[in-house]
């Protein structure tokens, strides 16, 4: 049972198969609602790596629930990952939209290193004869296939953190999470992601001084200095003059690659490049549940093309607060 603050409660049910027994569960939801009043759900939850069989079983079963055709006290059945989502939402419903950004960031986060470092999805990929479901195990199988791990290489030993230390100047790095693994052979394998989630295409994806872009860009151009410290002093597009409008139209397409590079993955930058700079991303879109992995050279290449502002893929704005001490980019998630 699970209880909110608000003092609504649900209760979970767990199974690997949908079968006549599930009548069982239909009974005690019943009589739990009317001893419970405050029960709100009654939800059977079946594991992400259910055989496609048991999935058509399920769903089968859930579109009766919807369509009304069986009476049901159970009120859904779905998968753990969607009972992650739907307990995340409920208990977000009362905050205001940056604490639930915030929070979502938080949590997508927390939710990768616990799936990384989850014993069962080890002892599944190592191929176990046993009945080991895993800890949404699509999801570990697929950041493992998307970094090089072959299929059939047997984990030694797993580790993940997001407690990825500050940047020397203290702010913090592109990297959300490091893993490393150590195979049969000893060898050990490091890799670094950025992670990005969102129900909106545009985000919030870097902030730094003009005088950090013209250092970490290369810039030589004086016209070019100058019209970015006159980005940041003015802080929009509106209030920009038609000179520096036209000189970063004009130039900042040059940089984009090396621009986005720094943005996505902090490459050219401050910090260890073995730590604080991220060699993928890693994208879950709330909509759909789906989440990506992507070499950060590839998500690089998918975005150049998206139309930002001086022709480039970002969108240029400032933070509140920071308007003349700091460009902020908008960029797409992919």
């Amino acid at each position: 049972m699970i209880t909110f603050g608000d003092e609504e409660k649900w209760i979970i049910h767990s199974t690997t198969s949908i079968r006549e027994r599930i009548n069982i569960q239909q009974w005690h939801s019943l009589h739990f609602k009317n001893i419970i009043r405050n029960i709100k759900k009654s939800i059977i939850v079946y594991p992400d790596s259910i055989n496609s069989s048991e999935l058509k079983n399920a769903e089968r079963y859930y579109r009766k629930i919807i369509n009304g055709t069986i009476f049901s006290a159970i009120d859904h059945v779905i998968s753990l990952s969607e009972l992650s989502y739907m307990i995340e939402s409920k208990y977000m419903s009362d905050k205001s939209l940056g604490q639930q950004k915030a929070l979502e960031g938080d949590n997508l986060e927390v939710l990768l290193v616990d799936i990384l470092t989850q014993n069962s999805n080890v002892i599944k990929w190592n191929g176990s004869k046993g009945y080991e479901t895993g800890y949404n195990y699509p999801y570990f199988r697929n950041i493992l296939n998307s970094v090089g791990i072959p299929v059939g290489a047997f984990i030694k030993e797993i580790n993940a953190t997001r407690d990825i230390p500050k940047l020397p100047s203290g702010g913090k790095p592109k990297t959300d999470v490091f893993l490393q693994i150590r195979l049969m052979d000893d060898a050990i394998y490091g890799f670094t992601f950025s992670c990005k989630r969102s129900s909106s295409d545009w985000v919030s994806v870097h902030q730094y001084s003009a005088g950090k872009f013209i250092e970490v860009l290369g810039i030589t151009d004086k016209r070019l200095q100058s019209a970015l410290l006159e980005f940041q002093a003015v802080g929009g597009l509106r209030a920009l003059s038609q000179q520096s409008t036209d000189i970063l139209l004009l130039e900042m397409p040059k940089y984009n690659t090396k621009l986005a590079m720094w943005v996505y993955g902090g490459f050219g930058g401050e910090g260890d490049p073995n730590i604080h700079w991220a060699r993928n991303v890693i994208t879950l879109k709330n909509e759909t549940s789906e989440l990506r992995v992507i070499k950060l050279e590839d998500y690089v290449r998918a975005i150049l093309d998206e139309d930002g502002h001086f022709g480039t893929p970002f969108k240029w704005t400032f933070a509140s607060g920071a308007k003349g001490k700091s460009i902020q980019l908008k960029g797409k998630v992919i």
